[in-house]
């Protein structure tokens, strides 16, 4: 399958969703494990998308979206 779309509106689905689940959650976090160069393209998209240019971080970021926490991981394997 054909991956498309912005990631950022992609993820805000997921969040509006994860939000509105019928059950009682008490912690929304997602974690998704990338590669050293999908997550470095990631930082960069999100950076630029707010308009700041900090350092990349080394192998963690986390970003809220609503109430839900995603956190962007590599391992430098």
């Amino acid at each position: 399958m054909e991956k498309r779309g912005d990631l950022l509106n992609q993820l805000a689905i997921i969040s509006d969703l994860t939000e509105k689940l019928n059950a009682d959650i008490k912690s929304n976090t997602f974690i998704f494990e990338v590669s050293k160069s999908e997550f470095d393209r990631i930082f960069e998209l999100i950076e630029k998308k707010n308009n700041r240019k900090s350092k990349t971080p080394k192998g963690k970021f986390t970003i809220t979206i609503g109430s839900i926490d995603i956190v962007f991981s590599t391992n430098n394997v």
